[in-house]
């Protein structure tokens, strides 16, 4: 974070400072962040920790023939 933030340029207007950030910067960080919700709601989610609960105690194995199929990579 801190080489993204090296990029930013802050101006002030007023008494308030402004931070302009190149677009590319600006989109690293948007997808960071979204990334970080996203493993926050399933950290969060009750559903989500059953289903792993329940997986790591299966014996269920699936080939992986099969699972090249399910996921259409054949």
């Amino acid at each position: 974070m801190n080489a993204l933030m090296k990029k930013a340029q802050i101006f002030k207007l007023g008494e308030n400072p402004i931070v302009v950030l190149p677009v590319s910067v600006w989109e690293t960080i948007r997808e960071r962040v979204s990334q970080l919700e996203e493993y926050y709601q399933m950290s969060t989610s009750k559903k989500y920790k059953k289903d792993i609960a329940r997986a790591r105690v299966s014996k269920k194995e699936v080939s992986s023939k099969n699972l090249y199929k399910k996921l259409g990579l054949d």
